[in-house]
């Protein structure tokens, strides 16, 4: 993993150098192995380097093509199929080398062929062209900034908030999308700073503005064996690769194990992988959270049948969810995305010691699993594809099963699947709006189209309904990946085995009744992964959703927030008090609220308070021998301003013409 940063004024006048070394203080935490820089002119790149692979080298900017510049951070999944003869003859070429070759070769249509996680900029001098570009879930962070004609972009966001000539203000659009869901993947938290979205290319000329999504999944060809074994072995060997790639690195490998079924099946093929040497890390060590005061959520007898398994234990955290003291203060240091109250609590401290006193530079994550692999036991996708192919008998005959399965009315069943083809007869957003009732009338009118986010209606034509959901799912995914901050202090890379792309792609091209059965969920997991993974894992059901936990953390984080005159949310417009003291008041009382909508609006007011207390722009301020440039108080309040800034006439329009 990399950090990367670049300036280009198309003007010709060249960067600061005062900027450019607050720019590396900024880089450095998330880049323990260096900082690498180029300036040529008008032009200035800074990659900062993490290593996490044991073929990684130290990264730096590459030039290719005599004026074409790479910045590259990721992973390659598919080295074979996208090096040539004339790169294959040399000794194994560095990543950044790879891509500038295949760029060469491809332009921007190369992009849709790199499998594995990463986020790549390259910018063309002659042509005065700057393309951005991400994987096709956005698994790495990639922003940026265009003030008239200079173009600032960066894996991080802080050099863009806090070393901008002027503040940018906080986006409403996002908040809404933050707190009620995901916000949409092209925005950030903050006005004018853009997020490239994911399978995504992004190609910023003089004047012009372009997205372009590459191809995605919804070209995926279809896959039918005629035994369930085909299908098993298939998934057993796009799952073993999954986890294999993510097991490359010099040091130790730290995975969650929760005692579910997909961070318990990742840790065990892990293990498989190390003990046929087939793996390049020497070791993996599992950390589990655990409270021993909810009473529905005992997980340690799980999480001890794949410990006994592989024959070692592993890390346990205690999250004390039901403590109200486990809240820290606010953050040390300038939070450039609201995050989960968790963030701050004593188990986050204790996972952060952790992760540096082993040296862990790569986190392996569960996420993904359920989404992909069936792990909601819905009937509705695999009834509707019978339905859209006319198949009536097969979908009588299944509606009866999954009615016995569900234990519901197969009318029930009927209608609920097909209203998934009907127009909507309420909007997402005004059913969104009604279950957020402290929401400000007028911040919900104005932000309408970003609060909530539901399926849309399925297509009779076209792509399979179970393939569109799944597209949806995955829409999803990339959103919260999007809203996703990089780690440091200590810095370490989260990996994601269930994201894999060959993965997902097999997950997506084969039957649905093959992932999900009437009375087995995750029935392709659980088959393919029997002996494997300990059984009472396979078989178990649901795990519970916590609930006490959420309630207590609410009470607790309201009774921090309400002894202010006033809110930062409620100056801003995006609440009202009254409303919202009536909603946390609902939940104590175990009334149908939104909890986590909830949860997120008082994370929004501790990292609304934050930005405004932080001490970070004196310290960046302070490198430099000129008079100090920190801000105001006046001037922090400025940058939570409600109001939108007056479009200004200038080089740049329309930046999102897709």
């Amino acid at each position: 993993m990399s950090v990367q940063f670049g300036i280009w004024n198309f003007d010709g006048k060249p960067a600061d150098p005062v900027y450019l070394r607050r720019v590396e203080m900024l880089l450095e935490p998330f880049a323990p192995d260096g900082v690498a820089s180029v300036q040529r002119g008008n032009l200035a790149l800074i990659l900062g380097s993490f290593k996490t692979s044991s073929r990684a080298d130290g990264p730096r900017p590459i030039l290719f093509g005599g004026s074409k510049w790479i910045l590259w951070d990721g992973r390659i999944d598919n080295p074979a199929e996208l090096v040539p003869g004339t790169l294959s003859a040399q000794s194994q070429p560095d990543d950044s080398e790879m891509i500038a070759d295949l760029y060469e070769r491809r332009g921007v249509d190369c992009f849709a062929q790199i499998v594995g996680d990463w986020a790549a900029s390259i910018c063309c001098e002659s042509e005065k062209t700057l393309i951005l570009a991400k994987d096709y879930l956005g698994t790495r962070p990639l922003f940026y900034r265009i003030d008239k004609s200079e173009i600032t972009w960066s894996t991080i966001l802080e050099p863009l908030v806090l070393l901008s000539a002027s503040r940018p203000r906080i986006s409403e659009s996002y908040l809404a999308g933050w707190i009620t869901f995901f916000p949409e993947d092209h925005l950030s938290p903050y006005e004018g700073i853009h997020s490239v979205p994911p399978a995504s290319c992004v190609e910023i000329r003089p004047g012009k503005v372009t997205t372009d999504r590459y191809a995605t999944f919804a070209s995926v060809k279809t896959i039918r064996y005629v035994t369930d074994r085909e299908y098993e072995e298939h998934f057993q060997h796009v799952f073993r690769e999954a986890v294999r790639r993510r097991m490359d690195s010099t040091g130790p490998i730290l995975a969650e194990l929760s005692g579910g079924m997909d961070s318990s099946s990742i840790v065990c093929m892990a293990d498989t992988l190390l003990a046929s040497g087939n793996a390049q890390t020497s070791r993996l060590d599992t950390v589990t959270y655990t409270d021993a005061s909810e009473p529905s959520w005992d997980e340690m007898p799980l999480v001890s049948a794949v410990e006994t398994k592989r024959g070692r234990p592993g890390r346990h955290i205690e999250l004390l969810l039901s403590e109200p003291d486990a809240h820290g203060t606010l953050p040390s240091r300038f939070q450039a995305v609201p995050t989960t109250l968790n963030s701050t609590t004593a188990a986050a401290e204790e996972f952060a010691s952790l992760v540096s006193q082993e040296k862990y530079r790569i986190v392996l994550s569960g996420l993904g699993g359920d989404e992909m692999l069936g792990g909601v036991p819905t009937p509705v996708p695999e009834l509707a594809d019978l339905l859209a192919r006319c198949r009536g008998y097969e979908f009588v005959r299944q509606s009866f099963q999954w009615a016995v399965a569900k234990k519901k009315p197969v009318v029930t069943l009927w209608r609920t699947t097909m209203s998934e083809f009907l127009p909507r007869g309420i909007t997402r957003t005004s059913n969104a709006s009604r279950r957020i009732p402290w929401f400000n009338k007028e911040f919900a009118e104005r932000n309408r189209p970003y609060i909530g986010f539901s399926q849309p209606r399925l297509k009779l034509f076209g792509h399979l309904p179970s393939l569109q959901a799944n597209l949806w799912a995955l829409e999803i995914l990339g959103r919260q990946f999007a809203g996703t901050p990089l780690a440091s202090r200590p810095t370490y890379d989260w990996s994601y085995p269930f994201m894999d792309q060959d993965l997902v792609a097999f997950c997506l091209a084969i039957p649905r009744s093959q992932l999900v059965r009437p009375h087995q969920r995750r029935s392709l997991m659980r088959r393919a992964l029997a002996g494997l993974v300990p059984s009472e894992i396979l078989e178990r059901r649901r795990k519970a959703y916590v609930t006490r936990g959420l309630v207590n953390s609410l009470k607790y984080e309201w009774n921090r927030s309400s002894h202010n005159q006033q809110l930062f949310v409620e100056q801003l417009g995006i609440v009202d008090r009254a409303a919202l003291k009536t909603s946390i008041h609902d939940a104590e009382q175990g009334r149908d609220v939104a909890i986590v909508p909830l949860l997120r609006t008082l994370t929004v007011e501790r990292w609304l308070r934050g930005i405004a207390e932080d001490p970070q722009f004196g310290k960046l301020a302070s490198i430099t021998a000129s008079p100090a440039v920190s801000p105001t108080r006046n001037e922090t309040h400025e940058l939570l301003g409600r109001e939108r800034p007056q479009q200004k006439g200038g080089d740049y329009h329309d930046l999102h013409q897709t």
